[in-house]
């Protein structure tokens, strides 16, 4: 069975009052129509009657006058002609009112026959009145013989006049009892009709307010929730109904369905553009907003803010070791592990790549600082079992007056390095010595600007040797500085500064043609060798640089080494261009040295991209070779590693005859380090006499050109 909309009910309900209202119209037409011609005919009957009246009133004056004549006439008395006149008119307007002004009159059909019997004792009883005027006017004595036959007319006439005159009340009062019957039964159908029609209009009523106006008003109820966010506004009322409430109700359910969906996605976009996708936590973004937050708000409150900076150790490896997924697992592992140890006022957020923050509040710091430090250390302690162990490097540091979140990060995190400078896996606080630190990298950083146009850096030069001979074979360029009040500042400490600040490619090339000046000074046959830093790669045109520098100071590219640290073959999507820049320089007979090798995580990795002409073993390691066993394990690999591939070895930071006598016995072809020169304004073109003494003797021609 289809449904039946509203709008069908409602205009069947309104179409059938309708209706009613019609019909009692049409039989209000109708009895009206009834009682117009009735009327008409109790018109009809009332002329009718009124005719009758008066020729009744005729009748009796005639007969009174034919009387009153005859009577004179019996006793001879005389009479006028006048009178006789007079007497015959009447007679003759009573015979002419029956005969022609009532027969012209309609009469109803059940009234035909009493009124022709009425006219006809009109008419007989006036022909007898006339022969009885005619015989008391000519034969007196006749009179009396027409005197009989005149009262039995005279009676017939009364009698008939009588018949039609009850006949004529009688159609009347039938009529008239017709019409107030009539109009009581049409007031008593009116009646009926209007209350059909309320009792109609009330159930219309009543039906439209418990099925359209109350669940319409349940459904703009729930719109005006639905707009207001409630979101306990669940259920639509009225659903289920098959009209077109029910429609209006599925089409609200289906909007509030948009609307939650809407806002669902609305909150995910939220929660994306504030948190991290693959640990859940809040991005540099709400971190951001959350410390700018809260340095606005702990001055009124008297508390302090607390920022960590907070980085994974050896995250890198993990990912060497395990690949993607593995650094995946470790980041959650992280953010599990400082989500834990967190009071839960405190934010953890994670800025980028294996680097979290801590936003932490209180009034007693740093002494809450340092408790939630000991947590995460202990925490991070407790993995050491774990396949992939969590290990982190901690910075903090304390807001001070009105201090911007920025900056305050930017301590923590140098707060951060620090902690991995002093062997990783631990925490330091930006402290007051910390500040000076910062200071004085800030003014070491703004002095070196200018420093090679005012003097204050200089080239020192170490000698490189045979390892058999000590025969000074090259001169590595060591970049100085001597700062005119803070006095020589060490390469580790400037170096880093010039890299950050982007100064370190105009100090690069600086360096490499003060380098190049003072080679052309040199025999032929010894190499200089320039460091090269990873920053310097971001130059598209440095082998073109370095090589336009050499033909101007006419030195030949194949005397030139350069010294690259694994970290700059390490560059990600700057690998390609690095590796360019090194074929380049390579393809022009300059030979690329491989500095502090067996420190980076991948240098077997960059043995099979890349061709090195020559590898220097990391000075730590030759430093403890002789009483550390695998550091002296690990030099005597790269030395075996270095002949099965044709790549010289040179052995860094030799100090003790001891130790060239080990590198000796394994075959390292090259050594450096002060026991054969330290650096020196000007090169130095023998060994160390102390190392001599246990050396094969240098060749004396090289001896005399020094």
């Amino acid at each position: 069975m289809l449904p039946t909309s509203i709008s069908t009910r409602v205009a069947v309900a309104f179409g059938a009052v309708l209706v009613l209202l019609l019909a009692s119209l049409v039989g209000g037409l109708m009895l009206g129509r009834t009682i117009i011609a009735e009327n008409a005919t109790l018109r009809q009957l009332t002329v009718l009657l009124r005719a009758e009246e008066r020729q009744d009133q005729l009748q009796r004056r005639l007969r009174l006058r034919v009387g009153e004549v005859t009577r004179l006439a019996e006793q001879r008395r005389e009479i006028s002609p006048a009178r006789w006149a007079a007497v015959g008119a009447a007679l003759g307007d009573f015979h002419r009112g029956s005969a022609h002004v009532l027969p012209r009159l309609p009469v109803p059909d059940d009234l035909r026959a009493p009124v022709a019997t009425s006219r006809a004792a009109e008419a007989r009883f006036a022909s007898v009145s006339l022969d009885l005027l005619h015989d008391a006017h000519r034969t007196p004595d006749r009179i009396a013989r027409r005197m009989p036959a005149f009262l039995a007319e005279l009676r017939t006439l009364e009698r008939s006049r009588s018949g039609l005159r009850g006949a004529l009340v009688e159609r009347v009062d039938a009529g008239l009892t017709r019409n107030a019957h009539a109009l009581v039964s049409n007031l008593h159908f009116r009646l009926a009709g209007a209350g059909v029609v309320l009792l109609m209009l009330l159930g219309c009523m009543a039906w439209l307010r418990r099925r359209v106006i109350r669940p319409i008003v349940a459904i703009a109820e729930r719109v005006r929730q639905l707009s207001g966010g409630d979101e306990t506004a669940l259920d639509v009322p009225g659903a289920a109904r098959r009209d077109e409430v029910g429609d209006l109700a599925r089409g609200i359910a289906e909007y509030r369905g948009a609307v939650e969906e809407r806002r669902r996605a609305e909150r995910r976009v939220e929660f994306l553009a504030h948190h991290d996708m693959l640990t859940g936590l809040p991005n540099r973004l709400l971190f951001e907003e959350r410390l700018a937050q809260e340095l606005l708000r702990a001055p009124r409150t008297g508390e302090r803010v607390a920022v960590f900076a907070i980085d994974l150790d050896e995250f890198k490896s993990i990912n060497d070791r395990f690949g993607h997924a593995g650094g995946d697992e470790a980041l959650r592992a992280a953010a599990q592990l400082l989500s834990a140890c967190v009071r839960a006022s405190d934010m953890v957020a994670r800025l980028g790549g294996d680097e979290f923050a801590i936003v932490q509040v209180s009034a007693d710091q740093p002494a809450t600082a340092e408790m939630l430090v000991q947590r995460i250390l202990r925490a991070c302690e407790a993995t050491a079992g774990d396949t992939v162990p969590v290990q982190m490097s901690i910075g903090v540091a304390l807001s001070g007056v009105e201090q911007a979140g920025e900056e305050l990060y930017n301590l923590a995190d140098m707060a951060m390095y620090r902690a991995k400078a002093e062997g990783r896996h631990t925490a330091r606080f930006f402290d007051d010595q910390f500040k000076e630190e910062v200071r004085l990298r800030w003014r070491l950083s703004r002095d070196l600007e200018g420093a090679a146009e005012r003097g204050e850096l200089y080239l020192a030069f170490q000698p490189i040797a045979d390892a058999d001979t000590l025969e000074v074979i090259g001169q590595e360029a060591l970049l100085r500085w001597a700062h005119p009040e803070l006095g020589d500042i060490r390469p580790d400490r400037f170096i880093p500064l010039a890299e950050a600040s982007g100064r370190i490619d105009s100090i690069g090339l600086w360096m490499a043609d003060q380098a190049l000046a003072a080679a052309s000074r040199w025999p032929d046959h010894m190499t200089l060798a320039l460091n090269l830093s990873a920053i310097q790669f971001r130059q598209p045109t440095l082998a073109h640089e370095l090589l336009a520098l050499a033909r101007r100071h006419r030195v030949a590219p194949t005397r030139l080494e350069f010294e690259v640290t694994e970290s700059a073959t390490l560059l990600d999507k700057r690998r390609q261009p690095v590796l360019t820049v090194l074929r380049t320089l390579q393809h022009h007979g300059a030979a690329i040295v491989m500095d502090d090798f067996g420190t980076g995580y991948s240098s077997l990795g960059n043995l099979r991209e890349f061709r090195f002409d020559k590898l220097k073993v990391d000075r730590s390691f030759v430093a403890t070779m002789l009483d550390h066993a695998p550091s002296g394990s690990i030099v005597r690999s790269i030395a075996a590693l270095g002949a099965s591939l044709g790549i010289p070895i040179v052995a860094e930071g030799v100090e003790e005859v001891a130790q060239l006598a080990r590198l000796r016995e394994w075959d390292i072809p090259q050594v450096q380090g002060f026991l054969i020169g330290r650096p020196s304004r000007e090169a130095i073109h023998c060994a160390d006499p102390a190392a001599t003494l246990s050396a094969r003797p240098v060749a004396p021609q090289w001896v005399a050109r020094s």
